[in-house]
Order: C-alpha cells, then sequence, then structure tokens
C-alpha cells in the first residue's frame, strides 16, 4: 500500500508527457524479442507509455520454449513507474507465467538469486472487464525466487526485462511507463492537497 501510494503521487507530480503512446516493439512487425539473457534486445524508452507486443511459451506444450528478453535505459531525471499488462491471452484461465527484472545490461537465466527481482504474474481485470496487472508492483513485492529486491519506482540506470511462460503460448501486451520526476528542492502541487517534494525511494 506504501509503495502504491508513492506511485500514485509521482505520476500525478511529474511533467507533463512528451508526446502520444508509444509502440515500442511488435513482434509480428518488428521481429521476435531475443530468448537470450546474455543478448537482450535494447529498445529505447520514451517519456510516457511505452507499449511491447509479443508472444511467449511453447504451442500445446511442444517445441522450443520461446522466451522474451530486453533491456533498457532510464535516463537521469526519469522513473520507471509502471510495468503493466494491459493484454492478454492464453488457453487457460489462471496459468501463471515467470518474470524477472535485473539492474544491468543482461539477465542471468539459470540464478534466480542474481536478479533485482523476479515473480509469478497472471491476467487481473479493472473491475471494468479489461487487462490490468501491476508487474511493477508484483516485482517490488519480491524477489520470488531470491535476489537483490528493490523498492519504490526504478531510478535512472540500464535494466533488463525477462519474461517466459512455459508450458502454453501466451500473447501479451505490456506497457512500461517512463516519468519524469520534479528537480530537487522544488515543491510540487499534487491536485488541491499542495504535497511537498517527492524523495527517491532507494533500495534496501
Amino acid at each position: 500500500m506504501k509503495c502504491r501510494f508513492f506511485l500514485t503521487l509521482l505520476a500525478a507530480a511529474a511533467l507533463p508527457f512528451s508526446g502520444a503512446q508509444a509502440l515500442n516493439w511488435n513482434e509480428g512487425l518488428d521481429g521476435d524479442l531475443s530468448n537470450d539473457g546474455d543478448f537482450p534486445t535494447f529498445v529505447l524508452l520514451t517519456e510516457g507509455s511505452n507499449l511491447f507486443e509479443g508472444t511467449m511459451g511453447s504451442l500445446n506444450g511442444t517445441g522450443p520454449l520461446d522466451a522474451d528478453v530486453w533491456s533498457f535505459t532510464i535516463a537521469a531525471g526519469y522513473y520507471l513507474t509502471g510495468i503493466n499488462l494491459v493484454a492478454y491471452s492464453a488457453p487457460a484461465p489462471n496459468i501463471q507465467s515467470f518474470m524477472a527484472l535485473d539492474d544491468v545490461a543482461s539477465i542471468n537465466m539459470f540464478d534466480p538469486s542474481q536478479h533485482l527481482s523476479n515473480g509469478l504474474w497472471t491476467e487481473e481485470l479493472d473491475g471494468f472487464g479489461n487487462t490490468y496487472t501491476d508487474l511493477l508492483a508484483i516485482l517490488d513485492t519480491g524477489p520470488e525466487y531470491g535476489g537483490d529486491g528493490f523498492d519504490g519506482p526504478l531510478g535512472p540506470g540500464t535494466y533488463t526485462f525477462w519474461i517466459q511462460e512455459g508450458s502454453d503460448q501466451i500473447n501479451y501486451t505490456i506497457n512500461m511507463v517512463v516519468t519524469a520526476v520534479p528537480e530537487p528542492g522544488s515543491v510540487v502541487l499534487v491536485g488541491l492537497a499542495g504535497f511537498s517534494l517527492l524523495r527517491r525511494r532507494r533500495r534496501p
């Protein structure tokens, strides 16, 4: 709850987005995202929403498993404030997929203790029948299988994100949200309440 409150404040206090929603990667148009943690696909994120549409897993449990792995850099003055599952198609309900995040330009796919965080996710709905799963909050609560852990939005740096489904083929759309942060020492008014400076949350 504390982290969710902070994320809400940060999003409300952010500078205006620089542009409309961007589709950064569509596997049907741009090719398959890497399935190699040592050589992830590098994607340039922009301020605001960054959409990724793809397919992962294995069709009917046969054939090679398809992981999706991509890396990105958060510039100074920005935070990654959301990793949201906004579309999801699976052959059966309540399928749990794996995800992992690390704060380097690659990710170890064999030793979860090396991750920043990791965990399992499935589809959740927003109350109006729309897919909405807060993947960043799940990672913030983790790591589920060992790792360093983190607290709050992700600050400037390079990160790698890995998603994997073991036995089924999953279609997904994930939205990574990048938010500008007010300069230190400034006072930001949020709505009518007038909240003061938001401070960076640091890893333990």
